[in-house]
């Protein structure tokens, strides 16, 4: 019996030994990925059917010289195992019969697979440890992938998750929207920071990464993905600003919502501008019924205890295209547009375009993932929004003078609402940002806790070399910014009285 018990030892160590040598964890792993790859190119709608066809194909062709790979590892881990039975049982130790016998017992499997356990945990406590700058927690696994290329596969599907969200939510605990507000502005004119600032008022509700890739049904998403179980390392956003994100961090996710009821606006070069008398009331109530969900989802995932959220609030650039559309459709609605110096807003806009476009060359998923929740701001996707006087075409927009352009066309067309809106200076939220954030707080009736309000923004003033640009569209560009600065200066006098 001991005999038996021995060889038994030297042959799940020569098979556990077979597979660690051979890295069979990883090649299952990267056969996983090619299957999931595979399968999510199909629901990839940036794709033709011949590009379609062709990922799978190659998927197939990975997935059958994976499954060989796989194959002969475990050949070999058998044959390893098999080895000191075979050669026990020749020289008369033990006859392999028996030590069969005793590997089938149910008692032997779980007690060796239990001790296999500690020896594999043990063995991986002690190797050398990764120092924490070469790992990163991808946003996205493969796993995630293909989840998100199912969810945003059709419109049909993220419409389809918001009725059944709908339908298990009873009427009564549907939070009534009141004052919604809306963070806008050209990207890279602090919208992020604003976004951030306000997401930590008790009363507010934002998107959260955690809420991708079914945006329209976070409460259910989030219990079938696992709820506060799921995590990732908090990290860098691709944009290399210096701001860190994780999963609870606030994101621009509502452009979900407008693109499934507008898809048309999206297919060209540009973007149009969306008028007051452009509603569609179907798109108001799925809105409505959206700031809802968000409203509640963020309740129901607070800590007990916490203030309940009331007031959903949105970061989405894309909103400075549609400015008289939401104030007919949410008439108690509050539109807060961050603003930059020209000069400075538009470099950083040229070195955005230039860093995505860099990004997407690099991995299609990036441009996948921006396709799909409607960041067209910059990188290859580029569509600008089709601002009276803009000059699309005559100029490229790795050039300077692009965004400086596009800027001067987009607050020339968001001046005009400026009796509707609330500006804020970048500058203020930089040299001042207790006493301006205090006083946009107030603005919008929100409850002003212990926030560290300097923490959100950046300290050093906003200032850029000007060479690059023409001093024409320069002067333009600076003698608008006076006029919008004027009247944000006015704005928040006003709110001091």
């Amino acid at each position: 019996m001991m005999q038996a018990v021995l060889v038994s030892l030297f042959a799940v160590a020569g098979f556990i030994c077979a597979l660690w040598w051979t890295n069979i964890a990883g090649v299952a792993r990267t056969v996983i990925t090619a299957s999931l790859t595979g399968v999510s190119s199909l629901f990839d709608n940036q794709l033709s059917d011949r590009e379609k066809e062709r990922a799978a194909r190659q998927a197939g062709i990975r997935l059958l010289i994976g499954g060989g790979n796989i194959a002969w590892r475990i050949a070999l881990a058998l044959a390893l195992a098999g080895l000191p039975i075979w050669l026990a049982d020749r020289v008369g130790f033990v006859a392999g019969g028996a030590v069969l016998d005793v590997m089938l017992r149910v008692d032997y499997i779980v007690i060796v697979s239990v001790l296999a356990i500690v020896v594999v945990k043990g063995a991986g406590r002690l190797r050398k440890p990764v120092a924490p700058q070469q790992t990163k927690d991808p946003l996205y696994s493969p796993v995630d992938q293909f989840v998100h290329n199912f969810a945003f596969a059709s419109p049909a599907i993220l419409k389809f998750a918001a009725r059944v969200e709908g339908g298990l939510t009873a009427k009564s605990s549907r939070p009534a929207i009141s004052q919604p507000i809306f963070v806008t502005s050209l990207a890279r004119g602090g919208t992020t920071a604003v976004l951030n600032a306000l997401h930590d008022a008790p009363e507010i509700a934002t998107h959260i990464y955690r809420d991708m890739p079914f945006v329209t049904a976070p409460v259910m998403w989030n219990k079938l993905a696992g709820g506060q179980k799921r995590s990732v390392r908090r990290q860098a956003r691709a944009h290399g600003d210096g701001m860190q994100i994780d999963l609870n961090s606030a994101e621009a996710l509502e452009e979900v919502v407008w693109k499934m009821f507008w898809p048309q606006n999206y297919t060209g070069a540009t973007i149009p501008l969306w008028k007051a008398e452009d509603q569609v009331p179907q798109a108001n109530r799925f809105l409505h019924d959206h700031m809802a969900s968000i409203i509640r989802a963020r309740n129901v995932q607070a800590p007990p205890g916490t203030q309940s959220k009331t007031r959903y609030c949105s970061k989405n650039n894309a909103n400075i295209a549609r400015i008289p559309y939401l104030l007919k459709a949410f008439p108690d609605c509050r539109i807060v547009v961050p603003i930059r110096r020209p000069e400075c807003h538009a470099m950083s806009l040229l070195r955005q375009h230039l860093n995505f476009s860099s990004l997407q060359n690099d991995d299609s998923f990036v441009t996948r993932y921006m396709a799909d929740i409607g960041h067209y701001e910059f990188g290859n996707l580029h569509k600008p929004f089709l601002f009276p006087d803009l000059s699309q075409g005559a100029l490229d927009a790795h050039q300077p003078d692009y965004w400086l352009d596009y800027w001067t066309c987009a607050f020339q067309e968001i001046l005009r609402y400026k009796e509707s809106c609330i500006f804020v200076l970048q500058d203020d939220l930089r040299s001042t940002p207790q006493a301006t954030m205090m006083a946009l707080y107030k603005n919008l009736g929100l409850s002003a806790g212990d926030q560290d309000f300097p923490s959100y923004f950046h300290s050093q003033p906003d200032v850029t070399e000007t060479e690059a640009f023409t001093p024409e569209r320069l002067q333009q560009a600076q003698d608008l910014y006076a006029a919008v600065q004027d009247y944000a200066q006015l704005g928040q006098a006003k709110i001091a009285m």
